[in-house]
């Protein structure tokens, strides 16, 4: 997210370190089905006995997957689908734990949590919810756990996200981790927006929000540290974008609370952002008051970080708080090293940050005499202008 450029944290996928079988070490059992001797008329009741193992293996993964997908198409109408379903389902709940946490394994159980009947997703779900713990914090049993709040029914949803509780910020710091709350927080928030707005059904809404308040708990606590880390920005930003209310509101106000701090962090702007984009009214005036007077409009637009909220409050403000900011930027003056002293727009659009800040206030503004008096002033120093890379 943001405008400008950061570290990305990048999230390296690791292989599976429980002995995954490599692609051709089960061609000895069906040959069938590996390797460029996939032989496409194949059934799944042909590797009776084979399922876990042939799960393990890249091609026998994509072999079982395809044919779940298959079997699950009403206009195919196979006599044998469950059968063949029924078979997958056995054999892989016999060795779950050999599954979820392979490289190619783990597709399988997927396709189960998609195609599987209601009691074999709630068998399924079961075990999930027993060992979420684990689950989520490796590499490949947490895409398990997503996909586990992506299908199963709504209540078993949110008992499986209540396992979180008094644990949801080693979860958040958890580069697998972090992904299962944010997946929570954005369907269980979805599951009570409906239940509110489409169902007209509040006391099923409730049932929801209750289910994520240990998540909203938590994160609130440690809402400073969690905005500036380079996972938990994520996680608040998910709320941000997600969370109705009164969660909502109760997020925004913690996050304002803190609002010197992160407005120029790393991490934090980012959550600045978007309490700015999905915000209420009274966050962006809050924000709009830090930044009137002592040339404070200036200072955060010539930092990199802070230079993005600042955009952020000029295109997402009202018409008041757009004009309001211009003003302080036509208002206010720079000493340069010289000693002379420049119209803030000028040093402005000379500097490598808040340069952007004057094109987007040139773009986003709509009064008129403000938009004449910019261009007025920058059409004056136009000499000036001309030999800096940044004003061009």
């Amino acid at each position: 997210t943001g405008n400008k450029k950061r570290g990305a944290v990048k999230q390296k996928r690791s292989g599976s370190n429980d002995g995954s079988t490599k692609s051709g070490s089960s061609s000895s059992v069906v040959p069938y089905i590996l390797g460029d001797r996939l032989d496409k008329g194949a059934t799944l009741l042909q590797i009776k006995g084979h399922v876990v193992r042939i799960s393990k293996d890249k091609d026998g993964s994509r072999f079982i997957q395809q044919r779940l997908d298959y079997l699950a198409d009403p206009a195919h109408n196979v006599a044998s689908s469950n059968e063949e379903l029924n078979l997958v389902f056995s054999e892989a709940m016999s060795s779950i734990e050999d599954l979820w946490y392979d490289a190619y394994g783990n597709f399988i159980l997927q396709k189960l949590l998609d195609h599987g009947t209601e009691d074999m997703k709630a068998e399924l779900g079961d075990r999930v919810h027993a060992d979420v713990v684990s689950l989520s914090n490796k590499v490949y049993g947490c895409r398990v756990v997503q996909k586990a709040l992506d299908a199963l029914p709504k209540g078993q949803v949110a008992k499986l996200v209540s396992a979180f509780e008094g644990r949801v910020l080693p979860f958040i710091h958890d580069r697998n981790g972090n992904h299962v709350i944010q997946k929570s927080i954005i369907v269980i928030s979805n599951f009570a927006k409906q239940a509110r707005e489409g169902e007209r059904c509040e006391e099923m809404a409730s049932f929801f929000l209750e289910s994520l308040d240990p998540i909203i708990n938590e994160v609130i606590r440690d809402m400073e540290g969690l905005s500036r880390h380079p996972y938990g920005c994520r996680v608040v930003q998910r709320m941000v974008e997600y969370c109705i209310e009164p969660q909502k509101s109760r997020i925004l106000d913690s996050i304002i609370a803190h609002h010197n701090l992160l407005v120029d962090d790393q991490y934090g702007n980012y959550v600045f952002q978007r309490s700015l984009s999905y915000g209420r009214v009274q966050d962006r005036e809050a924000i709009l008051e830090t930044f009137l007077g002592g040339n404070n409009v200036v200072r955060m637009s010539m930092r990199k970080l802070a230079s993005n909220v600042v955009e952020m409050m000029i295109k997402h403000g009202n018409e008041y708080e757009r004009q309001t900011l211009v003003q302080e930027m036509l208002n206010s003056t720079c000493v340069d090293q010289r000693g002379n002293t420049l119209s803030a727009v000028v040093a402005m659009s000379m500097d490598a940050y808040a340069n952007y800040v004057v094109k987007t206030a040139m773009d986003f503004t709509e009064n008129s005499h403000q938009r004449d008096q910019l261009f007025g002033v920058l059409v004056s120093h136009l000499n000036e202008l001309e030999e800096i890379p940044f004003a061009k």
